[in-house]
């Protein structure tokens, strides 16, 4: 379980790779930004990208997932009060294999809320080579270790 004091400005977490098939690039497209360079291959084509290429909102949600399954699940996390930025710096692919990075730039304690603190990660998604196609900084509030915030402790040892 991790909770705020277990993140330190310079940590790197590492979250695994995640990829698209054409398939759920259209279906994304299609229900969410029906663009045509993210819903037919042929049109893709003969765009300024040259092929079917992911929705940012698509390329953000598969980091979110990872950071979801990954970090977060055995956390305690207690939601985002928002986001900096995202950039989407290179289109996506399908069959791209991408890693989902966590760069932690800093850790605040909460002022408002004694029992949280604010941690600011810088999340990425990066191509094999190291070239970033998606980051954004985001706010993760965290409960402390000692807290016994929301009625319980969340230390599943010390109920």
């Amino acid at each position: 379980m991790l909770y705020f004091e277990d993140f330190k400005a310079g940590d790197v977490h590492d979250l695994g790779t995640v990829s698209l098939t054409e398939q759920e690039i259209i279906d994304f497209g299609t229900r969410w930004d029906p663009q045509p360079f993210h819903v037919d291959p042929e049109l893709a084509a003969a765009s300024a990208y040259g092929s079917l290429i992911a929705s940012g909102w698509q390329t953000s949600a598969m980091f979110m997932r990872k950071y979801v399954d990954e970090l977060l699940a055995d956390s305690a996390c207690a939601g985002s009060p928002g986001v900096d930025e995202i950039r989407y710096h290179q289109p996506v692919r399908a069959g791209e294999v991408l890693r989902a990075k966590v760069h932690v730039l800093g850790a605040t304690r909460s002022f408002g809320s004694p029992d949280t603190g604010i941690v600011k990660p810088r999340c990425q998604l990066e191509r094999e080579d190291g070239t970033v196609v998606f980051s954004m900084i985001l706010h993760s509030i965290f409960v402390r270790r000692e807290s016994r915030s929301f009625g319980r402790s969340l230390d599943p040892c010390h109920p």
